[in-house]
């Protein structure tokens, strides 16, 4: 009987995990996030309210976080590989990269100099999706910082110029963790987890990134991306925060119309004609990722919330489009 029983809740856990596990995945994704929009900033010439982005304040005072802690050696510092770096190679390093752009630095001046140029970042995260809920999180596990200049205000990848500075892994780059490790540190070293700021930097602008669908993940996200809005399972909003409620007007979310522009052997003329058709689960390559950002100063840890994504489709080989709506994470 006591054998039944456990065979009984044996197979209870199994059918559990089993479930749990086919609910969701977790992927390990690599991302470059830039944090402003520089023309923007500089000119004014474009509407802030369509280009959501980390003002000059709140991305100044993030690049302030993460030297701080890496000038006062509370937070130790990586090269891609994971081999720890010297803060005076990086310095050095920042120097020649400014005197090949036209300015001269010294060691005295040189990471504070730079700190407006801080503007992308690398990520190496955990992201969490979750099919049934269509809810997206993210775990941060290690980022870059990067130098960034730009020559002009072009739309041109290659108008611009710049140099990562280093890695960070906050899980166990802190002096704390590397004294808890470390049995020989001595009392002094204990007592550098104590000169830190307790106030964490909240970032309440909006930064937006691409992640882009792949095996296992594409089709029972995308596929229940369309059944339950086309169900209304799901609500779905405007960029102004309205729902779309009408059975029409989300039946026309998947329709995609196209003008082209067709030649008439008849009449020898061209003609415009309008096209339609229809956007299915498949044709869903990547969601745009709205997200809150805010930094842990003890491990320089950034916590990303989620707060909404975009469904995009192939526009041609190098850019995405966007679905004309918005799917509000639940979790937050």
């Amino acid at each position: 009987m006591k054998k039944i029983f456990a065979l009984n809740i044996l197979l209870t856990v199994c059918v559990t995990l089993f479930a749990q596990k086919s609910d969701y995945s977790i992927e390990y994704e690599n991302c470059q996030v830039g944090v402003f929009n520089p023309q923007w900033e500089t000119s004014h010439t474009l509407n802030p309210n369509k280009y959501e982005h980390i003002t000059g304040y709140f991305r100044e005072e993030l690049a302030k976080t993460i030297l701080d802690a890496v000038k006062s050696k509370r937070i130790r510092i990586y090269d891609i590989r994971k081999r720890e770096l010297n803060l005076d190679t990086v310095i050095n390093r920042i120097i020649l990269f400014e005197q090949q752009q036209g300015t001269t630095l010294t060691k005295q001046n040189a990471l504070d100099y730079i700190i407006p140029y801080i503007s992308a970042y690398d990520f190496e995260e955990a992201v969490t999706y979750r099919f049934s809920s269509l809810s997206i999180e993210k775990k941060v596990l290690a980022y870059c910082p990067y130098i960034v200049h730009y020559k002009s205000f072009a739309e041109d990848e290659n108008d611009t110029v710049r140099m990562p500075l280093f890695w960070i892994f906050p899980k166990d780059s802190t002096v704390e963790n590397f004294v808890l490790q470390n049995k020989n540190a001595k009392p002094s070293d204990k007592t550098k987890q104590t000169l830190v700021s307790d106030t964490v930097l909240h970032i309440p602008d909006t930064v937006l990134s691409v992640l882009k669908l792949k095996y296992p993940v594409k089709m029972p996200f995308t596929s229940n991306i369309v059944e339950q809005t086309q169900s209304k399972q799901l609500h779905v909003y405007r960029s102004d925060g309205s729902e779309f409620k009408s059975s029409r007007e989300i039946d026309g979310l998947f329709v995609l119309k196209r003008t082209i522009l067709v030649y008439n052997d008849m009449t020898g003329t061209d003609t415009l004609i309008d096209t339609y058709s229809d956007i299915i689960a498949e044709d869903i390559s990547a969601v745009r990722v709205a997200e809150n950002w805010q930094i842990n100063p003890v491990n320089l840890e950034i916590i990303k919330k989620v707060q909404y994504f975009l469904p995009l489709y192939d526009y041609d080989d190098q850019t995405y489009a966007q679905i004309g709506f918005r799917i509000i994470n639940k979790k937050q």
